[in-house]
């Protein structure tokens, strides 16, 4: 019957130990797992079963962990992969938790994008939010239907902006090429900029 010849701690996830059976690594587990299973050095086990019987406890483990890194604020479904991922579940275990939280609704990329939209729109542009998106992991296709913004509500948000940022300042010419700057940064298009700019003077 082959043997565990060695349980290792992980450098980066004290919670995880690397199991290895006659001197060859096998796996890694949760310590809850190692515990639960009462594996330990010299032991007896088939490779076959320790993976299978370590499974179901390992999907479970990194279900938790899942719910409790969502507990603390929407996420999308790379970021939610990428943080298991990251904790060295194996693959099969993440996509499994993945599509878990799917169904129960837990991870739905186009709410978070609709969401996200909502919470960013009075303060940045349609490529600024686009990009954001992009980054998090949503589609393209997702991130350039939910930023698309009205005209009209784009630059009123962005003299909103205008207004905050030229408080108490001269609007030179120096200042108005800042403040122009400024707003392409925050992702509204030279159309919206050069209108709300205009509003103050004109930049050469």
């Amino acid at each position: 019957m082959p043997t565990i010849t060695d349980l290792q701690i992980q450098k980066n996830n004290k919670t995880r130990a690397n199991v290895y059976i006659d001197g060859e690594f096998c796996c890694a587990l949760e310590m809850l797992t190692v515990m639960k299973l009462g594996l330990k050095i010299g032991g007896e086990i088939s490779a076959a079963k320790l993976r299978e019987a370590a499974s179901d406890s390992e999907r479970s483990v990194a279900f938790e962990k899942a719910i409790g890194y969502l507990s603390r604020g929407y996420k999308t479904v790379h970021q939610t992969r990428e943080y298991l991922a990251k904790r060295g579940y194996a693959s099969d275990t993440v996509e499994y938790v993945i599509a878990k939280l799917k169904d129960y609704r837990y991870l739905d990329d186009e709410a978070y994008a609709r969401m996200y939209v909502e919470q960013n729109i009075a303060s940045k542009g349609a490529r600024r939010i686009r990009q954001e998106l992009i980054f998090k992991g949503i589609s393209y296709t997702l991130a350039e239907q939910y930023s698309v913004q009205d005209p009209d509500t784009s630059v009123d948000n962005a003299r909103r902006l205008a207004s905050k940022y030229m408080k108490n300042k001269t609007p030179d010419i120096k200042e108005l090429q800042r403040l122009q700057r400024y707003l392409l940064s925050r992702g509204y298009g030279f159309d919206v900029v050069n209108t709300v700019v205009r509003g103050y003077g004109l930049v050469e």
